[in-house]
Parts: C-alpha cells; structure tokens; sequence
C-alpha cells in the first residue's frame, strides 16, 4: 500500500505528491478570481502558490516549521479553524492528515483516516470549501456528515493511484 511517510521531508512537512497535484488541478479548473481563500494545513504551500495570482491567499498551518518555510505574506499559526473568522472567507481548501491509523501528526488522520477530517467538519461554517479525502476514509459517510451541515457537496474528481482512491469534494452553502 501507498505510503505518505515516504514522501515526508526530512524538515518536518508534508511535500506534493499525487494528492496535492489532482487537487491544484481541480482547483485550476474552477477558475478562482479574486477570492479570500484559506489554504488550510498549507505544509509546502503548494496550494497557496496555484491561486494566489488571482486571489488572496491566507496559509494556515498548525506545523510552525512548515509556515517559516513559506515565501506567502499572509500566515496564521492555527488548529484547524480556531483563530479564523469563517465568515470574512469566500472558500477554505483542505488537503487534511488522511493516513489510516498513522500516529505522525503530520499524516496521520486516526482510525479510518478521519479525526482531523471529522473535526474539521464540525466546525466548518463557510459558504464553500474543498476537502480532499480517500477512498478508505469511508467518504461516503463524510459527505453525509457535511451533508447534514446544511451543503450541498458535489464530487469534483476521483483519481485512483498505487494503493489510494483520491476524491475531492466542492462542498456549497
């Protein structure tokens, strides 16, 4: 099975793989222009970099190393959404710790890959947002959980790689 440990730098963060490219891509298409976009858990900044042309871009992070590391201007050290007002924010893109059962915080999402995910949900009340799960984080039941939130959530792209089904869903208020 894949494994995100390998692609983990040796400084602490998590560097783009095939998770963070279909999600840029995804992105890409959906033609954002002058949004204020929360990119949170930034890690590299991969993210920020592809919208913040057009955009602004505030890169958040719980990883302090990962946000020193960043040419971005616009850095909040945060838990998930904690210090944010949702309110202000046009979209907020999540590419979350998904690993099953890993205990690196870095990558790791618990049992089925889905704490940080779950508690994300819970407190999440923006008018759209993107979230990047797998396959094996029983997504089915994550779209019901946002689901009963109140939005409408649509599949944006499925992409299946070595060991891992990547799903990215656009989630609407």
């Amino acid at each position: 099975m894949y494994s995100a440990k390998t692609h983990l730098n040796m400084i602490d963060w998590y560097s783009p793989d095939e998770d963070s490219y279909t999600l840029c891509d995804c992105l890409k298409d959906e033609n954002m222009v002058n949004k204020l976009i929360l990119d949170l858990g930034t890690s590299t900044g991969f993210i920020t970099k592809s919208l913040h042309s057009n955009n602004v871009v505030i890169s958040s992070d719980l990883n302090m190393k990962a946000l020193i590391k960043q040419k971005n201007g616009n850095l909040i050290h945060m838990d998930l959404l904690n210090c944010i007002k949702q309110e202000y924010l046009d979209i907020i893109i999540f590419n979350p710790p998904y690993v099953l059962d890993s205990h690196d915080p870095i990558i790791g999402g618990g049992v089925y890959g889905r704490e940080i995910i779950d508690e994300f949900i819970n407190q999440v009340n923006v008018k759209m947002f993107y979230l990047l799960v797998i396959e094996a984080n029983k997504y089915k039941e994550v779209i019901a959980n946002i689901k009963n939130k109140g939005y409408i959530v649509e599949i944006k792209r499925i992409r299946r790689i070595l060991g891992e089904t990547i799903i990215i869903l656009k989630c609407l208020k």
